[in-house]
């Protein structure tokens, strides 16, 4: 877990504020993460055929975990997967780098 200060950010999800903690570098994230909630909630209240609030953040909930697990890279490795080992490259491209040169 990180040392980094947590920030309320306030947000609105069907018309509702809400106040939720995150840490300042995944303030972005988060706006982010909102905005595809409300656009699945605005896409299947468009449709008219749900109109329970329950319903319809369920469906909008269930939509964008389809959608996530979806998210693979060829050979079936998973996004989450694939950012690790890009950021072990990464750790061990910086490690190699900050090396002293051999003599």
């Amino acid at each position: 877990m990180s040392d980094e200060a947590i920030q309320q950010v306030q947000v609105e999800i069907l018309g509702r504020q809400f106040n939720i903690g995150t840490p300042a570098a995944e303030h972005s994230t988060l706006v982010q993460a909102v905005q595809m909630l409300n656009d699945k909630i605005n896409a299947i209240q468009g449709t008219g055929r749900i109109v329970e609030t329950d319903k319809i953040v369920i469906m909008a909930a269930l939509n964008l975990t389809h959608d996530l697990l979806k998210l693979t890279v060829k050979d079936g490795l998973a996004v989450g997967d694939f950012e690790r080992k890009i950021m072990s490259m990464v750790e061990a491209c910086d490690k190699a780098l900050a090396a002293e040169p051999p003599n």
